[in-house]
């Protein structure tokens, strides 16, 4: 629990670690593959391979949560299944025991790409500055609303979500259409922050609260989609001077206020620039980022070859691709400011043109989210959303063809959830790293070993390592010494294509916890197979 008088979590002291991996060419999906006592550290040194953790050097801010996004495409593709195998796929995105725990989520007002078709929040009549016509009957007949709440049953706690547009009825743009480089019209600037209010409370009304609202998705991207551009000056005078007078005038200043929404590389510039203004600042808790950018994963980012020569294999060139990933850019806005926060809002895999079939169980998808995710949480994010929580066999509905993948893929011809490697790695975050912990301080001195580590409110530590290389590595895990324990370690692996959580506490409740131990690993996973039961999310081929 929380350290008296506050500063922190309280850990235990550690004598136990066990393990939970998926690897690439097995059946192991988060399958439990036995403990190890932590005991005296035999490696040596500092420069032993290992990975060290420090309990006691916590992060300021708690975690969040994980989650995904409540898109139109989402629910329709959800919808196609039959009743049984939506509730399963439900389960297993929110149920916190045999699911991946989700507690966070985003909404889109109005329509976004992930739509059948572009669409306002009601008939909005040009001029209507009172937005009389107002509606969200769309999010209740599209699935939306009846999935989030299902979501809320099945996670135990309100979802905090994060509503975004994508953009404002046309006749409020100075160009009178919802797709490219149209900007808000200054004269709609009222209404249109009106419009924010009134999605809140209506959401408010239907069962279904709001936690935050980011200004725009993406204002620097002009799409062939709904969308809408804002210079930075101009997103931070909307927010000082109509969007948080608006909400804070209508009593919902408790409501978080996010901007930027777009991705790493301009985030630091966007912060800057916003923050510098204390009057549009008061008004804002953080910022919010999506992951696009990135060469080695996607078609369209400008990239350079920096070249190297293999010093241990007859100096055979090599290169390494450079794009706009712009991981560093996280711990920068961190830095910038302490006292603001960080969520990640967006990220999934483009298809570009490619049929999804033939992304279909790519394992590196899998390692591009926990690459995202460690390098990100190490930087300082808070919470991390996903984008679409389900998409259909062809990777949509998109009404503009912007097809992509999704952790779980709703194959209407068959009737089944085919799971991803995205899911099963997803879940070795959010599966063990709850709402409420704290970041430890951590380190590896093997760079194929990327490594993040949480303390639970409960005072047990997670830590994730993934090795996406095609070696495996031995490794030492060393638990820094708190005040209820001295430092301790244990010998474990990391097998090539593989991410292991390690999930350290004090060894257990009683003589039958330390019993349990003893068991091999193949025995633990029958006696689980008889009395607990495989999740359907656990079957390995997809």
């Amino acid at each position: 629990g929380e350290r008296p008088g506050g500063g922190g979590i309280e850990p235990m002291a550690f004598r136990r670690v066990s393990c939970v991996r998926t690897q690439k060419g097995t059946d192991e999906r988060l399958a439990d593959i036995g403990s190890k006592t932590l005991g005296q550290d035999a490696s040596g040194g500092a420069q032993a391979p290992s990975v060290f953790v420090c309990p006691t050097s916590q992060a300021d801010k708690p975690w969040l949560g994980f989650g995904g996004s409540f898109t139109e495409a989402a629910a329709h593709s959800l919808g196609q299944l039959s009743p049984q195998r939506r509730d399963e796929v439900m389960r297993a995105y929110f149920d916190p025991k045999k699911g991946l725990g989700y507690t966070i989520g985003r909404v889109h007002i109005a329509s976004c790409d992930f739509s059948l078709d572009s669409w306002t929040c009601g008939d909005l009549q040009e001029g209507d500055h009172e937005l009389k016509r107002f509606s969200l009957d769309k999010y209740e007949s599209l699935g939306i609303l009846p999935m989030i709440r299902q979501a809320t049953s099945l996670a135990g706690v309100p979802m905090q979500l994060l509503a975004s547009p994508w953009s404002p009825p046309a006749w409020m743009k100075t160009k009178r259409q919802l797709h490219g480089d149209a900007h808000l019209l200054p004269s709609c600037r009222e209404v249109w922050a009106l419009h924010y209010v009134k999605f809140v409370q209506e959401m408010q009304r239907l069962g279904v609260p709001i936690w935050g609202v980011s200004v725009q998705n993406e204002p620097e991207a002009a799409q062939i989609w709904e969308s809408c551009i804002y210079t930075a000056e101009e997103e931070r005078d909307f927010i000082r001077d109509y969007l948080g007078p608006a909400l804070w005038k209508a009593g919902l200043k408790d409501l978080k206020v996010l901007f930027w929404d777009h991705n790493r590389d301009g985030m630091f510039e966007r912060a800057a620039i916003t923050y510098a203004d204390a009057e549009a600042a008061k008004y804002i808790w953080g910022i919010c980022w999506h992951w696009y950018g990135d060469p080695r994963f996607e078609s369209w980012p400008p990239r350079h070859q920096v070249p190297y020569r293999d010093r241990q294999d007859k100096e055979k060139p090599l290169f390494e691709l450079k794009g706009c990933a712009g991981f560093e850019n996280v711990r920068r806005v961190a830095d910038l400011r302490p006292d603001k926060h960080l969520l990640f809002s967006e990220g999934c895999q483009e298809l570009s043109g490619r049929p999804l079939s033939q992304l279909m169980g790519d394992w590196k998808l899998g390692e591009r989210y926990a690459l995202n995710i460690i390098n990100d949480l190490n930087g300082g994010c808070e919470g991390f959303i996903d984008w679409n929580l389900c998409l259909d066999e062809e990777g949509g509905p998109n009404h503009v063809a912007n097809t992509c993948s999704a952790p779980v893929i709703c194959d209407a011809r068959s009737g089944q959830a085919r799971y991803q490697p995205s899911f099963w790695y997803i879940g070795h975050f959010s599966r063990y790293i709850r709402p409420g912990a704290r970041r430890v301080a951590c380190s590896t001195s093997r760079d194929a070993l990327e490594v993040t580590a949480y303390l639970n409110t409960d005072g047990r530590l997670a830590v994730v390592v993934m090795n996406h290389s095609e070696q495996g590595e031995s490794f030492w895990l060393k638990v820094g010494g708190t005040g209820r324990g001295p430092s301790s370690a244990a010998f474990v692996e990391a097998p090539p294509r593989s991410i292991t959580t390690f999930l350290a506490d004090d060894g257990g409740a009683g003589p039958l916890g330390r019993l349990a131990d003893l068991l091999p690993a193949p025995i633990r996973s029958a006696l689980a197979s008889v009395f607990g039961g495989q999740e359907p999310w656990q079957r390995a081929a997809q």
